[in-house]
């Protein structure tokens, strides 16, 4: 995955000391209602990137340049897009993000910029008002496509992550085959599967922010799943599309009312 943050927004959380705040992306304004795309081929509809399962996916008809917008019906406060399971890496797709807040036009919100991989993307902007926000797909060398968008306002982490934490990307686990004669000789190895996974310890967090702010997310996060980055200045590329594996619970910590949790999280391979 890769994060990409606006010039001004990133000046503002460096003013502010939360460039590395940890992310969970996990509100979606987009609805299959509010949601158009200018192509859709027939077998893979625009409404699949309003699903939050990765297998079903919207797939235009040319290589031409795409918009993907979501017409908020009210004026709601963004400061996120986030797509899942894309291949606009490996299609050479330059993507921006443009807002409209008043009905009269569209702003460019985050510059326009070709992916490193197909690996999710979250796009990071300073949080304003808009009526409608649409993804700008520059044209490729292969008809773009992608599973899952989500539109919103992220939630940053009361506490940084520092040590004893293994970045999802590196959460590796893969399902083999192993091939070998009856001699014992080594035949050669199958890739039947692929997924990542990683664990969220976060530690001191005030019972206020915790009931406040990261109590939604757990009972949101009961059915749907989330984008999730660790340190998104210094190592923005290693975040993912990630859902709950335990059934995580909050501790009383310190005696001032001071919280812990623990989070088991597994993810998709790119």
């Amino acid at each position: 995955m890769s994060i990409h943050i606006s010039t001004a927004y990133a000046a503002t959380l460096a003013a502010s000391e939360q460039t590395n705040a940890p992310i969970i992306c996990y509100q979606n304004l987009l609805t299959s209602a509010n949601l158009s795309t200018d192509e859709a081929n027939t077998a893979f509809p625009a409404v699949n990137l309003a699903n939050v399962s990765t297998a079903s996916i919207w797939k235009a008809t040319t290589l031409a340049e795409q918009y993907i917008t979501s017409a908020i019906s009210t004026v709601e406060t963004v400061n996120f897009v986030a797509i899942a399971r894309h291949n606009f890496g490996t299609a050479g797709i330059a993507v921006s993000i443009e807002g409209d807040p008043d009905g009269l036009g569209f702003d460019e919100l985050v510059a326009s910029a070709i992916p490193a991989n197909d690996a999710p993307l979250i796009f990071r902007f300073t949080p304003i008002a808009l009526t409608s926000i649409r993804i700008k797909l520059a044209a490729g060398t292969v008809i773009p496509q992608a599973a899952v968008v989500y539109v919103g306002t992220d939630l940053p982490l009361q506490r940084n992550i520092y040590v004893g934490h293994t970045p999802i990307t590196y959460g590796r686990s893969n399902r083999i085959v192993n091939g070998r004669s009856e001699s014992g000789n080594f035949l050669g190895r199958i890739v039947i599967g692929s997924s990542v996974g990683t664990s969220v310890s976060l530690q001191n967090l005030t019972a206020a922010w915790y009931r406040a702010s990261f109590e939604p997310f757990l009972l949101a996060a009961k059915e749907a799943p989330f984008f999730f980055g660790w340190r998104p200045s210094t190592y923005s590329a290693e975040a993912g599309f990630a859902w709950l594996t335990n059934e995580p619970q909050p501790v009383n910590q310190r005696s001032n009312g001071m919280m812990m949790i623990d989070m088991n999280l597994g993810g998709i391979a790119t």
